[in-house]
């Protein structure tokens, strides 16, 4: 499986939740990198559980690429990551970059970089959102 072949797959299985798919992407080392998750997932169990905590705290996700360029072995795409996080009121578009590795027809590494700079980690809430409440509160 190519590069771009692997990136419309994943795209697609991670808008409908489809943790399985995804899984299948990878060889049995495959390195998965989301920043928003704060750890470098290797290995099918680990790339579950990792897509498992991906899926329950977003209502909705999707990736919207703009630019993909493929050489041998490795597909660049960047875009648009599209999330509706269950703790926030307003859905989020984060820029994105995303690399694909591939190698006999398996996944060795899918790394995404986001520009996150307004969010903590999905396990910590929005920075200025988490500050906003106890500012208001201490004023009045």
């Amino acid at each position: 499986m190519a590069g771009d072949d692997a990136l419309s797959r994943y795209c697609a299985a991670l808008e409908s939740g489809d943790a399985e798919t995804i899984v299948a992407l990878f060889g049995p080392n495959g390195l998965y990198e989301f920043p928003l998750l704060g750890q470098r997932l290797v290995g099918p169990a680990e790339i579950r559980a990792g897509l498992a905590r991906i899926f329950s705290v977003t209502e909705t996700r999707r990736i919207a690429l703009s630019a993909i360029e493929s050489a041998p072995g490795a597909t660049l795409a960047e875009g648009l990551l599209h999330a509706k996080l269950h703790r926030d009121r307003d859905p989020v578009a984060l820029p994105l970059a995303m690399v694909v590795e591939a190698r006999d027809g398996r996944v060795t590494r899918l790394s995404t970089y986001l520009d996150a700079r307004p969010y903590r980690l999905w396990t910590d809430g929005p920075i200025l959102a988490a500050a906003a409440p106890a500012a208001r509160g201490a004023r009045t």
